[in-house]
């Protein structure tokens, strides 16, 4: 039985049982619940548990805090599904200030993200939650991996620049303008989008930074400067991002 993590404590796992006896490259079973909730899984680093045509099943285990950015799915409609505990999920528009309100979702419940409206996840009780999520595939995902990235130490993508603080990672970019978002959750965030190797759609940090995929190439955006940049030398830069804020800085 795989360790739980503690936010987990009290939840009782009763994984069902497979007995395929041939073909076994056919069959699979995954009990969402122990893979959601086990000790060493991260957080908002959604993992691909099954597909059906163009839609992808995708395990996310919400943080005991929040999403680090504001996403906004480009491709299609997303549903999440509540397996256990709870969230509350705030809309606004995407790159603006409009708000449209939240879901408060618990076990059991099935939410609808709407396409090009942005999203943020909170928890809803301090503690993590276990979430399923079906959305449209991105075909980039289907080269994740294949091409290892070394990661560059350079802290610089384009004009922009990254300086780590204690709390808090400053980024400024020509013109004199800069911004300051807070190291945690920017580090949480870099994490999430080298995973996927920048192919998350739209995502807004907090102070106003933004990633938005393209494909093969990202835009990166702030306060009145934007750069669109080749997406695997925006993905070596966060890498070295992420090994640097992961270290210590």
């Amino acid at each position: 039985m795989t360790e739980l993590h503690p936010d987990f404590a009290d939840l009782k796992v009763e994984p069902g049982e497979s007995h395929i006896s041939g073909r076994h490259e056919l069959f699979d079973i995954v009990n969402v619940l122990t893979f959601g909730g086990a000790a060493d899984r991260p957080t908002h680093v959604p993992a691909e548990l099954g597909a059906m045509g163009p839609v992808r099943i995708w395990e996310s285990t919400g943080a005991a805090d929040f999403l680090p950015f504001w996403n906004t799915n480009l491709d299609g409609a997303q549903y999440l599904y509540i397996a256990y505990g709870s969230v509350r999920v705030e809309f606004k528009d995407t790159e603006g200030y409009q708000r449209y309100g939240h879901y408060v979702g618990r076990a059991g419940d099935l939410l609808r993200l709407p396409q090009e409206v942005a999203h943020r996840t909170y928890s809803g009780d301090g503690k993590r939650r276990i979430t399923l999520e079906l959305m449209p595939h991105n075909p980039f995902w289907d080269d994740l991996g294949k091409n290892p990235v070394t990661p560059d130490t350079s802290r610089k993508a384009g004009g922009f620049a990254f300086e780590i603080h204690d709390t808090e990672v400053e980024i400024s970019w020509p013109g004199g303008g800069s911004l300051r978002t807070p190291r945690d959750s920017f580090m949480r965030g870099v994490r999430a989008l080298c995973a996927y190797e920048m192919h998350l759609g739209h995502n807004e940090f907090d102070g106003g930074f933004i990633v938005h995929d393209l494909g093969e190439q990202v835009r990166l955006k702030a306060s009145g400067h934007e750069e669109t940049l080749d997406g695997r030398e925006v993905l070596a830069v966060f890498h070295g991002l992420r090994d640097a804020l992961t270290e210590g800085g």
